[in-house]
């Protein structure tokens, strides 16, 4: 479903990427792990159309995304990729709610409607009762499970995760791993999830290991 094609990506003489190649099928848990500087945030952006690599190409269902004009990139991210980050990345401002629902109202659904489905993830996600708190009122457990929900409140088609319990301690990241696996599964969701925790990737059904901006090791779980 999702593929890259001989990605090369630097940062001034930096190179981050080196000729990354994978292919990854719809409905797979995968991992890419590494030390820190291995290039693994870096190709995780790439596949997400966050950043445009220098060569290379990225391809959903046979079309390659990466170099589509940003509005279209835009409209693609938004319909069908959802996106967890380390430290979740809510909205200070909004209620936990707000910031689920947030993804919906940025594709034009009514307010209302957006924030019952938001409250029906929320307590998919066994946070219902934050619904009306905002970030800062969160536990770190807790906002990382409100941004999982924002990442899957618009179906999307693949989740990427960029280190979503590298925050929290082992007990709150094994409730947000399980809390993200489990509903990607119940809805057939492709997760590529970006961690250097073994604990984590175990969770993941393959496993791509980076070094230096090249995968080093795959194997399957």
């Amino acid at each position: 479903m999702l593929e890259a094609r001989g990605l090369v990506k630097s940062y001034g003489r930096t190179r981050a990427l080196t000729g990354v190649s994978l292919e990854i099928a719809e409905g797979e848990i995968l991992a890419i792990t590494g030390p820190s500087g291995s290039g693994k945030s870096t190709l995780l952006h790439c596949l997400a159309g966050i950043i445009r690599p220098e060569s290379g190409e990225v391809v959903l269902d046979g079309r390659r995304i990466d170099t589509l004009p940003e509005t279209e990139l835009t409209g693609l991210r938004r319909a069908s990729f959802g996106v967890v980050f380390q430290f979740g990345g809510l909205v200070p401002e909004l209620t936990a709610a707000e910031n689920v629902a947030l993804p919906m109202l940025f594709n034009r659904h009514g307010r209302q409607e957006s924030m019952n489905v938001a409250a029906d993830w929320l307590a998919r996600l066994e946070v219902s009762g934050c619904a009306d708190q905002r970030p800062g009122e969160l536990s770190g457990g807790q906002a990382q499970r409100v941004a999982v929900a924002r990442a899957l409140v618009t179906g999307p088609r693949v989740v990427f995760a960029d280190e979503p319990t590298g925050a929290l301690d082992t007990l709150g990241g094994e409730q947000v791993m399980s809390a993200l696996i489990g509903a990607a599964r119940a809805g057939r969701t492709t997760v590529v999830l970006v961690t250097h925790d073994n604990r984590v990737a175990a969770y993941a059904d393959r496993e791509i290991a980076l070094r230096d901006g090249a995968v080093l090791a795959e194997a399957g779980r």
